[in-house]
């Protein structure tokens, strides 16, 4: 069984306070109570406006204040001027009925009237509770109160239901909030689904872990392009560790902070071993906090996909032909079959410059039997990229949340390292705590558990005690 939000027990006593209100009007005055206040309607405004985000609250107080006043104001002069004009002839001549039919008919036009001014004002937001509120003023029993009075009532009762909700909803139980701790993660495998994407709650819960001031940062050999899209809608502060360390970026100020360029050397072995070889190698460089990537004629289908995928997005340039010597190569891609990428490699082993070079070779998840090679600094790794961020942070503890491969080297480095079942070997073999799960809202739940535990330290103790 599901627990008990605390969204739930807001909503609760928020609700609770406007039947209390009431009641205290009521001791007071009942005839006043009766005409002024309504707990009805300040009960449906403060379930509507209660959310677990303030800004969320605030959004559909705003709305709920808003339309109400909007829809009762209008809905309120349409009564009167019925009243005025048709009401007395209509009583006299086709006795309520014919008087009803006409204030229906009114009642439905004028909804079109309504909204087509909402819309015009550009307050979409507001049509539904504003048409709620209208009819609820010229069609609905008033209880033989005048439309004025009833009017008031219905709006005055929404924005104290409003009140009372935003009020209820600053209430906070107390939770540690670890800032000591900073949180390192990869994404294959780790917060990514299969599909490349954040869920949900995923998406959800950062968002409000990182305004409570979670230390947060990734680890991952992805550009700024592919980050830019996953982490749309999630405020990410730490700089971030891409392009397998290579590179620092800030995702607020898109810019490169710090980048490991391939020595000149090293970078002109590689780019004439590969023109002998009449090969394609899409080589990345950063000008001016721009990525570029150079490119010749493909080799396989692989590598045009690998284009076609990636030529329109914002933050890479793709360019046909061939590195300028006078620009720093971050790193080179080629996709190829197995047997030729090792070929590839044994080549280059042989260079001069081999020391300063350093390969990651992974499967290429949409062609089978096809392989990235991606060769990059030697000084460029994941472990050195979280060593620097964290003598620049200096944080108590660091906890790394990895699945593949070349997720190892930060693994290691970190104070505690956990991964999903459905992590890599060479990543179960090295984590700390292996969580039986292969869902990435399981690293998210713990994440979000460690941060505001009590003694994390002593949670994660318990934790590797259960792996053995």
């Amino acid at each position: 069984m599901p627990k008990i939000g605390l969204r739930s027990i807001k909503t609760a006593i928020a609700v609770m306070f406007t039947m209390l209100l009431n009641l205290i009007l009521t001791l007071i005055s009942p005839t006043f109570a009766q005409t002024w206040y309504s707990p009805f309607f300040a009960g449906i405004a403060a379930v509507y406006s209660m959310q677990r985000e303030h800004a969320q609250s605030f959004r559909l107080a705003r709305i709920r204040s808003l339309g109400s006043l909007f829809g009762g104001l209008f809905g309120m002069v349409l009564v009167l001027f019925h009243e005025a004009i048709f009401q007395p002839w209509l009583l006299a001549n086709y006795g309520p009925i014919g008087d009803m039919i006409v204030l229906y008919t009114l009642t439905s036009v004028f909804t079109v009237v309504l909204i087509y001014l909402l819309v015009a004002f550009k307050q979409h937001d507001l049509v539904w509770v504003a048409a709620l509120t209208y009819l609820s003023v010229t069609i609905s029993l008033r209880n033989n109160l005048p439309v004025y009075f009833f009017a008031i009532n219905r709006i005055s009762s929404t924005t104290i239901g409003v009140l009372i909700t935003l009020l209820v909803n600053q209430f906070h139980l107390y939770r540690f909030h670890h800032k000591e701790i900073l949180f390192v993660s990869g994404l294959d495998q780790c917060l990514l689904t299969k599909e490349k994407k954040l869920t949900s709650y995923t998406t959800y819960t950062m968002n409000g872990l990182l305004n409570e001031g979670l230390n947060f940062t990734v680890s991952t050999t992805r550009t700024p392009a592919s980050l830019s899209k996953i982490f749309a809608n999630v405020p990410l502060h730490q700089e971030l560790m891409i392009m397998n360390g290579a590179v620092i970026y800030d995702m607020n100020k898109e810019m490169y902070l710090d980048i490991k360029s391939i020595p000149k050397k090293a970078q002109e072995h590689v780019d004439k071993y590969f023109k002998m070889k009449e090969r394609n190698v899409f080589a990345y460089t950063i000008i001016d906090q721009a990525l570029s990537i150079y490119h010749t004629s493909f080799a396989n289908e692989a590598e045009e996909k690998f284009y076609y995928d990636r030529k329109n997005d914002y933050f890479r340039n793709h360019i046909k032909g061939h590195l300028d010597p006078h620009e720093s190569a971050v790193f080179y891609i080629m996709i190829d079959r197995k047997d030729v990428i090792d070929t590839y490699i044994q080549d280059l082993t042989t260079l001069d410059t081999y020391e300063h070079l350093s390969f990651q070779v992974y499967p290429y998840d949409f062609f089978d039997d096809y392989y990235f090679l991606k060769i990059y600094s030697s000084k460029a790794s994941k472990e050195n990229a979280l060593n620097e961020f964290i003598k620049r942070h200096e944080k108590e503890m660091t906890i790394a949340f990895g699945s593949k491969s070349f997720d190892v080297e930060f693994m290691k480095l970190s104070d505690v390292s956990i991964t999903l079942s459905s992590a890599d070997q060479e990543a179960l073999d090295v984590a700390d705590i292996v969580l039986p799960s292969d869902h990435p809202d399981t690293l998210v739940k713990l994440m979000k558990k460690l941060f505001h535990h009590k003694d994390p330290k002593g949670y994660l103790e318990q934790l590797k005690q259960q792996q053995k």
